[in-house]
């Protein structure tokens, strides 16, 4: 073989960017799969991707045989990956995909030249007879598939590779160039082609952020070719045995950027072997608007999450019980996806910045309506409340919720022996609570209301939760610097107390 090339995890000038893109590379080999393009062989390992071809064919030519096999158009004109495994019957899946591929990686018409109107797809479930309509932009071709703005295909090198090539922002999306333009070797350019098949895109609608972000491309470190080429391709196959969150149109559609980064990761730990984890973390990069710059999709924010927190599995109670997108009209009639519940989102944010999970919980019940609308989300946060693991965590929730449960028996007998709407006499008491939680403005006074909202409900008597956990709740409660973190478990325990009849009657998960 006159030309061979292999790319390694292990080589040192490697970045998380190079790491990715040798994933959408070793996913696109899987999928070749023994119809690997004419001349070329290719070999896959756990650490390395092996790529080469003989003397008798030119540079160039082996290169178009690569990017003609890796990078694809479907009979509707949308991108296809086969790295990414997305079947024929997909098409919810891949009209998210090329969305956002086209809002990010190729978001220049001149990156995508196709079709000035915008096309019409219907997408609906197993279950519904009619569906909602969708559009996206029909390409004739794309980037990727001549290496546009590498300089890898110039006529004029008449069959060879030059010596150095081009990084456009096709290529590494938000990448800023300056006064001079990003340069690689050729190897590594190919290399950098198949990142956008490495990385999961996701559709943001944001409810706690300023900028107008609107996409969010996951960039993952991966450790293991292998094992990641084969867990990106099961995320997109449908199946019942692993329950999976991204591998539908609305299952890419978040409210946050850490939101997307957490379901991506949960998607993926899913399928890896206890003894072959495929990735360490990834980079979350938000795109949108920007206030500097109105002509193009830049990188909003950019951050790094690990591949697990101590609290994950409140994210994800909250990710598969309350991470449900609901699709709203546009004044033209088409579908727009949104986020049915803001938890998911400000669970998975607080998570990646190292903070409690149930930080500024308050600033989505400071509302009365949007307090009130929380009562729609019971199911989902008592099953949040039960994935909780932190020991002080769960004590104040359940001393509050003792609390709560004997004093709502209180307003029962009173309705009964008074002739009263028991349902008014429970809201007016849940807001006055509200109320007394977020005016307490020290810790000192929120530890105050409590212990006295334990006694009345007992008529003095010390509740069985806190007899139980006497020490750790006065520790607790009574230091300055849980301040925030007490209020925000307060209202949540107030909000997420459910019996079985309560639970019941209101439906759950709506």
């Amino acid at each position: 073989m006159a030309k061979e090339l292999i790319y390694r995890l292990s080589n040192p000038g490697y970045t998380i960017y190079h790491r990715a893109a040798l994933g959408g590379l070793a996913a696109t080999v899987r999928a070749w799969g023994a119809s690997k393009p004419q001349g070329i062989e290719a070999e896959l390992q756990n650490d390395y991707v092996r790529l080469a071809w003989n003397d008798g064919l030119p540079d160039q030519e082996a290169l178009r045989r690569i990017l003609a096999a890796s990078f694809k158009l479907t009979e509707d004109k949308m991108i296809e990956l086969p790295g990414q495994g997305i079947r024929g019957d997909q098409a919810d899946l891949r009209l998210a995909i090329h969305n956002g591929i086209c809002g990010t990686f190729l978001q220049h018409p001149k990156m995508r030249p196709g079709e000035k109107e915008p096309r019409r797809i219907e997408l609906k479930s197993a279950d519904d007879e009619t569906g909602e309509m969708f559009t996206y932009k029909a390409v004739n071709s794309f980037a990727h598939q001549k290496a546009q703005g590498t300089g890898l295909l110039e006529e004029k090198l008449k069959g060879n590779w030059p010596a150095f090539a081009s990084i456009p922002q096709s290529v590494v999306p938000g990448a800023m160039s300056g006064a001079l333009e990003l340069e690689a070797s050729p190897e590594e350019a190919l290399l950098l082609l198949f990142l956008m098949t490495g990385c999961s895109i996701f559709l943001l609608r944001p409810r706690t952020y300023q900028e107008k972000a609107q996409y969010c491309v996951i960039v993952p470190d991966v450790i293991n070719l292998n094992a990641y080429a084969s867990a990106i391709q099961r995320i997109a196959a449908a199946g019942t045995t692993i329950k999976r969150f991204s591998n539908t149109y609305l299952g890419r559609v978040v409210g946050g950027a850490e939101e997307a980064a957490l379901r991506f990761l949960i998607d993926l730990q899913a399928d890896d072997i206890a003894s072959e984890r495929s990735v360490v973390g990834c980079l979350a990069i938000a795109m949108g608007k920007v206030s500097w710059d109105a002509n193009q999709i830049n990188r909003s924010f950019i951050f790094k999450l690990k591949g697990d927190y101590p609290e994950m599995a409140v994210f994800y109670a909250a990710n598969q019980h309350l991470g449900k997108t609901k699709i709203i009209k546009s004044k033209k009639g088409d579908g727009y996806a949104i986020p049915s519940s803001p938890m998911p989102e400000l669970v998975a944010a607080n998570l990646a910045a190292e903070r409690h999970w149930c930080a500024n919980f308050k600033s989505l019940v400071s509302d009365k309506k949007d307090f009130q609308r929380m009562h729609y989300s019971l199911g989902g946060l008592k099953e949040m409340k039960e994935a909780i693991k932190d020991t002080d965590d769960q004590a104040i929730i359940r001393a509050f919720q003792e609390a709560w449960k004997r004093t709502m028996a209180a307003l029962g007998e009173r309705a009964r022996r008074d002739g009263l709407d028991f349902s008014r006499l429970l809201e007016v008491e849940r807001e006055r609570m509200r109320n007394s939680i977020l005016r307490a403005k020290t810790a000192e006074a929120l530890a105050s209301w409590f212990l006295r909202f334990c006694a009345d409900a007992t008529k003095g008597a010390a509740l069985a939760a806190i007899r139980e956990d006497a020490g750790r709740i006065q520790k607790f409660i009574f230091n300055q610097r849980n301040f925030g973190r007490f209020q925000n478990l307060c209202l949540f325990a107030l909000v997420s107390y459910a019996s079985d009849e309560s639970n019941s009657a209101s439906g759950g998960n709506r």
